[in-house]
């Protein structure tokens, strides 16, 4: 699992006024580190490059992205590729129109959310994120339970067993 106390960014959109105005902006009250991308080649790169991060990872993604290494592409396109490379990876994806949500329901891989791109932008993004932290936080806290129990399962049946085992030589 992923640690929460240090959690990486990545924004990704072709528009370099955009990313300008979410590096200025973006001050969540974590800890984080945020990397920007105007590029998807560079930053599919950049994820792949950082597999064995330990951070908890949350990518901002514009939901139409245009370059020049690879032709216009929508971030519901763009999704297999990123949970194939991290599959704990949260996406939450911003665009211009809010009936985005429409487009997600015919495929079986969602994002976490979608945000509409406008001057409400950081007041419902902050939510989100605290959201998905302590989503992750408690899958986590449920898994660190469920070890717990088969460790002390295990145990049991192991000593259970010594004690047969010891009764049976000892008579």
């Amino acid at each position: 699992m992923k640690s929460t106390k240090n959690i990486t960014f990545y924004c990704v959109d072709n528009d370099t006024d955009d990313l300008d105005f979410i590096r200025e902006n973006f001050k969540p009250n974590l800890n984080f580190n945020l990397l920007t991308f105007s590029s998807v080649q560079m930053f599919i790169n950049k994820l792949e490059s950082e597999e064995k991060n330990k951070n908890f990872k949350i990518v901002l993604i514009d939901n139409i992205i245009t370059s020049r290494g690879m032709n216009t592409r929508t971030a519901l396109e763009l999704l297999p590729p990123i949970k194939s490379i991290d599959k704990e990876i949260e996406v939450i994806i911003f665009a211009d129109s809010e009936n985005i949500e429409l487009k997600a329901t015919a495929s079986n891989m969602r994002p976490a959310a979608f945000i509409k791109k406008d001057s409400q932008f950081f007041i419902r993004l902050y939510p989100i994120i605290s959201r998905l932290i302590s989503k992750y936080n408690l899958k986590k806290k449920q898994r660190t339970v469920r070890y717990t129990i088969i460790f002390l399962i295990s145990l049991i049946v192991f000593a259970l067993l010594f004690l047969i085992i010891s009764n049976y030589i000892l008579s």
